[in-house]
């Protein structure tokens, strides 16, 4: 890892290649996925993250999922994307809890169930994981796998626009301006909307020329 801080990545990969345990080979397997050191080669990543994974390494366990899930150095494959995911969301990786509920919210590799999806992206929500409660909390608007709860949906969307999330920001700027799930703020309304439109967001724009 000096070596690697230092820029050597070549003295890296040497390194990484002699150590015989989990955290060498996951890390081995991220230069190889970058191409850090030699030309980037996600089927060489693969293995590497393989054997990491076999050894009950989260990260290389969520990374190798997501080579299944895109078909990067290894081919696609669904069911096995969400199997690394699963073994990876047990140990409480947030990404590979969110990665889990989003196979389970469409059914790749896995039975549909939005209530499992619902289930996956509330452990990962609790940690923080942004993407996770802003997904929650749009279950809880419509109801999918969750019953239906606006006060609910704020709470998660508010939780991810504090973590600097531009839709959840849009979306909490229309509840507050609207009384959806929270009473009517215009102030807060406008200070959402314009956090939102700041990132670019055209939809915050409008909507705030609405409130003017």
């Amino acid at each position: 890892m000096a070596a690697y801080r230092q820029g050597d990545y070549a003295g890296a990969l040497r390194e990484f290649r002699a150590e015989d345990d989990p955290a060498g080979a996951f890390a081995l397997g991220v230069m190889q996925y970058k191409g850090e050191g030699a030309a980037r080669d996600p089927a060489e990543a693969a293995r590497s993250f393989r054997r990491a994974a076999d050894h009950g390494h989260a990260g290389a366990q969520y990374d190798l999922g997501l080579l299944y899930l895109k078909g990067e150095g290894v081919d696609r494959d669904y069911r096995e994307a969400a199997r690394w995911f699963r073994l990876a969301a047990d140990q409480g990786y947030d990404k590979a809890r969110y990665n889990l509920g989003l196979m389970y919210a469409k059914g790749d590799g896995v039975a549909k169930d939005r209530s499992e999806a619902a289930r996956w992206f509330r452990l990962a929500a609790e940690q923080g994981y942004d993407k996770a409660q802003l997904d929650l909390a749009f279950m809880y608007l419509k109801g999918e796998g969750v019953a239906k709860d606006r006060a609910e949906a704020f709470r998660w969307l508010r939780a991810a626009a504090g973590q600097g999330d531009g839709e959840a920001e849009l979306c909490v700027g229309l509840m507050f301006a609207r009384g959806i799930g929270v009473a009517k703020d215009r102030d807060e309304a406008a200070a959402w909307l314009k956090k939102a439109a700041d990132k670019g967001y055209a939809r915050a724009e409008r909507y705030l020329k609405e409130l003017e």
